[in-house]
């Protein structure tokens, strides 16, 4: 019997556990499930994001009397920086390429120090 009633009272537990979690889930829905809220969430994002349109241009155009660099004017250099490193290594391969191009062409002409040794 004592098996039986152990069981039986964490059944018991068990029950009353899912009931408060659903009845716990169930207020949490109710309470986020509100249009007010995701209204005044709208209405305040809207306002963020004018302020901080407001501030940017505010810093650009301070920029440029203080003359100290914007976060546009340092994106904008290190796409620059990029490209240029991007060329650079495109140059490097063509250099590499000719360099061996020209040593295939001197094996098969026959370099002119070969030449003289023959």
């Amino acid at each position: 019997m004592s098996i039986n009633h152990t069981e039986a009272i964490l059944q018991a537990i068990k029950k009353l556990g899912t009931k408060v979690e659903r009845e716990l889930n169930e207020s949490i829905q109710n309470s986020i499930n509100k249009e007010d809220i995701f209204k005044n969430l709208v209405t305040r994002s809207e306002v963020t994001a004018a302020s901080m349109k407001k501030l940017r241009d505010a810093i650009e155009t301070l920029s440029i009397p203080l003359n100290f660099p914007t976060k546009t004017d340092v994106a904008n250099a290190a796409k620059l920086t990029v490209q240029a490193e991007e060329k650079m290594d495109q140059i490097d391969e063509k250099v590499i390429a000719l360099a061996r191009s020209i040593e295939e062409i001197k094996k098969a002409l026959g370099s002119p120090a070969e030449s003289a040794e023959k």
